[in-house]
């Protein structure tokens, strides 16, 4: 999977940068692009970035040229865990994504879950500790 890291950039740069990822990735057969553009925590009044990401996928002459469908991050995708700071998009092939697409996909789930699980035990260390009080 193709990621596009749109952090730092103004929304012309970062729209920029999508359309020359987005043709490289028509040219290289890929099929699946993964877009952070943050959960726009740091714009005054809306996700800028985020809003432009998204209205750009569905008005843009380019991507509706390319562009199958996309995901919203915060409501996760069959390629990967929920996660609102980014947008994934499916572009536009000929027949099922390709295998290693498929593998990446049950590796990334397995790593979330391991994540998960590791956190939780932490979180378990940290509730016994503080229950034990101070100096025991």
């Amino acid at each position: 999977m193709l990621t596009i890291n749109l952090h730092g950039l103004g929304l012309t740069e970062a729209l920029e940068k999508m359309e020359k990822s987005i043709l490289s990735a028509v040219k290289f057969n890929e099929r699946l692009i993964r877009v952070i553009h943050g959960q726009g925590k740091h714009s005054e009044v809306f996700p800028v970035l985020k809003s432009g990401v998204r209205h750009w996928l569905e008005e843009s002459e380019l991507a509706l040229t390319y562009v199958e469908t996309y995901f919203r991050g915060e409501d996760g995708s069959p390629y990967s865990q929920a996660n609102p700071g980014e947008t994934i998009i499916l572009l536009k092939g000929m027949g099922p994504l390709p295998r290693a697409a498929r593998e990446e996909e049950e590796w990334e789930e397995e790593e979330f879950a391991a994540r998960k699980n590791a956190k939780a035990m932490r979180a378990e260390r940290l509730r016994k500790l503080r229950r034990r009080g101070p100096g025991r």
